[in-house]
Parts: C-alpha cells; structure tokens; sequence
C-alpha cells in the first residue's frame, strides 16, 4: 500500500482556481486508513451544485513518520519519532505542496484546508500557529478537527489507563514491538489479517492496514513512543486567541483568521466529556451566530466513533462537505 493518498485532477483552463485538502493522520499514523474517508469526501465535494466549474479539488495526506518501513530511514538517534518530530515533518510537507501538472504547474494553491483527525487536530493546530508566527505565504483559510484530542487526553477514559503506563514503564512501548514481533512471525500475513478482522470486527481494508502495521519493523514502537508524547503534551489550550478566531484579535491585527470546525463524537474514549465541554464553552461560537468568526463545534448525534475510519468513512464526509463548502464560499467573496 502507499504511504501517501492523492487525489490531483488537473484543469487545462489557465484561469482555474485549484483548492487543496491537506491531511494529517492519527496515531497510528498510516493514511490508508482513510482512504474510503477521503476518496468520498472528493467525489461529494466536487460533485457538489455549490461547486463552481472552474474550482479544482485536490486531496494529500501522507502516513506520519516512522510507521511505514518504506516511508523515510529509521531516526538516526535510534528510537521513534517524538511528537515535535511529527509536527515539524507536516509543516515541511505543507510548505512543499504546490500545484503539480497544467497551466498552473508550481504554483502555490488559492486556498488550503488543513484536516486532521485525533492527535492530527493537535498537529494541524501547531501548524497552524507556527506557520502564522512566520509570516508563511500559503493561504490557509479553514482547519477541520475531526475527533480532536487537543486538551486534557491523560484525563480521558483510556488516557487514564495509558498514561501511567507509557509515564512510567520506560521501556514499555520497545517491548511490545518486540513482543509483537515474535508473536506474529509464525503467522502468515493472511491468516493475521483474518484474524486482526476477526477479533477487532475491522472490514477487509482497515484489516489489511492493521496487519502492515503489526508487522512494521517500528510501527507498533512509533505509535506507543509517540501516544508517551501526547500523554505529556496535550494537556491545556495553548493556542493564541488569533486561532481560535477571538473577533478583537481579528480587529486589531487586520488579518484572515482561517475558520475552524471541530466534530466531536458524543462518547470518546480519548475525549473527556469536561474536557470537551469545557472547550465549547470557552471557545465555539453560540449556535446560530453565523456573524461570529470562532469555531463551529458539533457534537455527534449518529453514534460516530472516535475511530471513524474504520466503519464511518462516508458519514464523516457526508458531515464535512458542508464545512468545506463553506471554506470556498468565503474564498469567493
């Protein structure tokens, strides 16, 4: 499977505007994951009557680093990715993305959409706080947080359980890499994945993904070294009040505050329900507000998953596209 997803249709009209979706994944960081999610978040989009002819969707997201064995070397310092690693990765990936081929080859996009799902929110956060710290060029008008963990995970339902663990059995997330290792090597790669199916109720293609990643030489290692990380890190709302779109930052900075939508799902294991409300409470915008510029926060009421890609791919986009809809009406006016 490739370690990246993209979706890059090219217009041979000159004066096309060309508008890119750029994903970053959760832990476990592999973008197949979301290939269904994203192939139908496309289609809806570009198919939509709001859509204008001359707009041209593209869609990247490439798997974090240090969860696929043909995705870049193993860290010369000899253990996993942190999570800054990751951060530094995306905003390096980001600043390379340019239109690929037509009329338009080499330049930059008209708009960027930064999307991520679970530790992904908090990296498209970061992102997007560094990148404004530098004065960066690319046009950044919306970020869409899918399930986010970005305050309070160590309080969550199984942020309690995992926190003491990965804090403190130093050598916990190397062990088990190694215990998987042995455990999965009499097995053949289609018998595990029968049973990665089996036992986790995974359809075929989430199965094929989780066996990779089982079998990886450090995939299991990365996902524990780098879930130690968020234990650490995400832990309040460190982000500047201009992120979350406060209108008198907005006045007083004259800038363009890209617009934020965030999803919750109603029960999250890695989501605590204070920490979510709170959050709302302190940073999304009064239902019905369509003047103010904070975030848009919906909670789920269909029973979405945190892990929404593995059984909720086209829900999640059904739910999106209207956000992103929304993202290009404001870029028109």
């Amino acid at each position: 499977m490739a370690t990246q997803l993209a979706i890059l249709p090219i217009s041979e009209n000159s004066s096309a505007s060309y508008h890119l979706i750029f994903y970053i994944t959760g832990n476990p960081g592999m973008i197949s994951y979301y290939d269904t999610f994203l192939a139908t978040l496309h289609q809806l989009v570009s198919e939509s009557s709001s859509k204008h002819e001359s707009e041209v969707l593209h869609v990247f997201g490439q798997s974090l680093k240090g969860f696929e064995d043909n995705n870049g070397p193993v860290p010369a310092t000899g253990v996993p990715y942190s999570l800054e690693d990751q951060i530094q990765s995306r905003i390096k990936l980001l600043e390379g993305q340019r239109i690929p081929a037509g009329p338009r080859q080499g330049e930059h996009y008209d708009t960027i959409t930064l999307m991520g799902h679970s530790v992904g929110t908090y990296i498209v956060l970061e992102v997007l706080q560094r990148l404004r710290k530098l004065a960066s060029p690319l046009n950044i008008r919306g970020g869409v947080l899918l399930m986010p963990t970005i305050v309070g995970i160590a309080e969550s339902p199984s942020g309690v359980i995992a926190a003491p663990l990965l804090t403190c059995v130093p050598g916990l997330p190397r062990g088990l890499q190694l215990l998987a290792k042995t455990a999965f090597w009499p097995l053949s790669t289609g018998v595990l994945q029968w049973l990665v199916g089996k036992v986790l109720g995974m359809p075929e293609d989430a199965a094929k993904t989780t066996t990779r990643f089982l079998r990886s030489n450090m995939g299991v290692w990365q996902a524990l070294h780098m879930a130690r990380d968020e234990m650490k890190e995400i832990t309040v709302d460190k982000w500047d009040d201009e992120i979350w779109g406060l209108e008198k930052e907005i006045a007083e900075n004259k800038t363009r505050i890209p617009k934020l939508y965030l999803y919750f799902a109603e029960t999250d294991h890695w989501v605590a329900d204070h920490s979510r409300d709170s959050l709302i409470a302190a940073r999304g915008r009064l239902p019905g507000d369509d003047s103010s510029s904070k975030p848009v926060m919906v909670v789920d009421e269909n029973g979405i998953s945190h892990a929404f890609c593995i059984s909720h791919s086209e829900m999640m986009a059904e739910k999106v596209v209207p956000w992103i809809e929304e993202i290009l009406a404001a870029w028109r006016k």
